[in-house]
């Protein structure tokens, strides 16, 4: 009997230390997991924060490219230090398209895993920004309007682009066609002119955006000042109005800075400037093309400003012509920023006119598309968006007039729009066309739009805004 009761003791220790035994390994299964649970959760915790400080500082530094590489280090740097990860070790890698990848690694230490030999995690983002510029409006080539005579240098590498360049006098009644350079509407020398509330002194803004690699830089303008035609079709077609006399005209290039969506805070470059009273040095000026600047060695790329603006109590339009040229690279492409004053003294009953380039990308966006006083004429006229592949484009349209009633409107249909029917239809109004860019949308190199314009007379004055609704600097997938 006491030998079966000692078995049976035998038996419960042993089965209590197997217990034992059991119940310790499962505690440390336990408290690896509880371990991983707790470090993996601080390693999620920190690659979203990595991620986020990749994002920010992709977006910073994007928009710094092609030419300030630098500063765009600079400022994803600093973007990335807000976001939690000071000390530099943001890697860039800029790529086609206006885009910058960046690259950040950071270490994270563990609070668990260490106590069976992980001590940290090392965690590595990448994020992708694009850029995208201003719709450049009015021309592909590296002359913006007419080019009766070769240019000095590379010749205009497009076709007969039908119009001039064009900016009116302070003292030009805006309803002539000049949205922003003129500061009244109706007669600004009668005692019941209004004031423009559109008016910008500053004048226009033209890009002459410079490939990487490119030196030597040339810009040429035909016919600078305002001189006296007498007759709207003759040459230029400069006209003083309204008893003014011409207009004053000035232009001047500024250098490409980090801030490519703002044309007005480039600094000047000294010696490429010109200050033409109206009718003055017609012997350097007129019916040639005149340097404007010559900008040697190695080009920083990017998007060179010109701007052209008058001054004076004087009335009148002066048209003009803009050229570029480098020794060595691509050829420039100069075209206007946000909007452009165009003439047309073409004869002709259609006149094909470049409108906007719009790119592949812009798939699915709506292309804000707008016309001041367009299409005056005699007799029926019309104008009609097309797309690079030649078929009319659909839009919805409205116009407004000074005052900001609305006038006239159409729903989605082919972008058609008669602008008079033997009298203007939109004379001193703005014509607003929504175009919707269907998401299968595709272009090659040639992303141009373009205007095809219907008169019975030569000549229009008219002023054109184009821009693509949506942010211009995202996020988009990595290569």
């Amino acid at each position: 009997m006491r030998s079966r009761l000692r078995k049976l003791l035998r038996l419960e220790t042993s089965e209590n230390g197997a217990v034992l035994v059991w119940a310790a390994g499962s505690l440390v299964v336990l408290l690896a997991f509880a371990a991983l649970s707790v470090d993996l959760t601080w390693l999620y915790l920190n690659s979203s924060r990595l991620q986020n400080a990749a994002d920010s500082a992709a977006l910073a530094g994007v928009v710094n490219l092609p030419g300030f590489l630098d500063q765009a280090q600079n400022d994803a740097d600093a973007a990335a230090a807000a976001n939690g990860y000071p000390g530099g070790g943001v890697q860039l890698i800029p790529l086609a398209d206006n885009s910058l990848q960046v690259v950040l690694t950071t270490t994270v230490p563990t609070y668990l895993l260490r106590i069976i030999g992980f001590d940290q995690f090392t965690i590595t983002r990448t994020s992708t920004a694009q850029y995208i510029k201003p719709v450049p409006i009015g021309s592909p080539d590296n002359c913006f309007g007419e080019a009766p005579v070769n240019p000095p240098g590379t010749n205009c590498t497009g076709g007969d682009p039908n119009f001039w360049a064009a900016i009116s006098g302070r003292l030009t009644n805006k309803f002539n066609g000049d949205a922003f350079a003129t500061e009244f509407w109706d007669d600004p020398w009668s005692g019941s002119h209004f004031n423009n509330s559109q008016y910008r002194p500053a004048g226009y803004y033209y890009g002459i955006e410079v490939a990487p690699g490119s030196s030597n830089l040339k810009v040429h303008i035909y016919d600078a000042g305002f001189y006296e035609r007498g007759n709207f079709s003759y040459q230029t077609g400069d006209r003083a109005q309204d008893d003014g006399g011409g207009t004053d005209t000035h232009f001047e290039l500024y250098e490409p800075d980090t801030t490519p969506l703002d044309p007005t805070d480039n600094l000047p470059i000294a010696g490429c400037r010109f200050d033409i009273p109206s009718g003055s040095y017609a012997s350097t000026y007129k019916n040639r093309w005149a340097e404007l600047c010559d900008v040697g060695g190695t080009l920083t790329p990017g998007i060179y400003v010109l701007r052209v603006w008058t001054t004076g109590d004087l009335g009148g339009t002066n048209q003009y012509s803009v050229h570029a040229s480098v020794s060595s690279g691509s050829n420039p492409h100069v075209y206007g920023i946000n909007d452009i004053s165009i003439f047309t003294n073409q004869p002709g009953a259609t006149g094909i006119l470049n409108l906007a380039k719009v790119e592949q990308l812009h798939a699915g966006k709506r292309l804000e598309l707008h016309f001041y006083d367009p299409g005056e004429d005699n007799g029926n006229a019309y104008m009609t968006v097309k797309m690079p592949d030649g078929t009319t484009a659909q839009c919805s349209w409205f116009s407004e007039d000074e005052n900001g009633t609305i006038t006239g409107s159409s729903s989605s249909g082919p972008c058609r729009i008669q602008t008079s029917d033997g009298s203007p239809i939109f004379n001193g109004q703005w014509v607003t066309a929504n175009v919707e860019i269907p998401s299968s949308y595709t272009c090659s190199s040639d992303c141009w739009w373009y205007m095809e314009i219907e008169l019975n007379q030569p000549h229009d004055r008219t002023t054109w805004m184009a821009r693509i609704i949506g942010n211009p600097v995202r996020l988009i997938p990595n290569p």
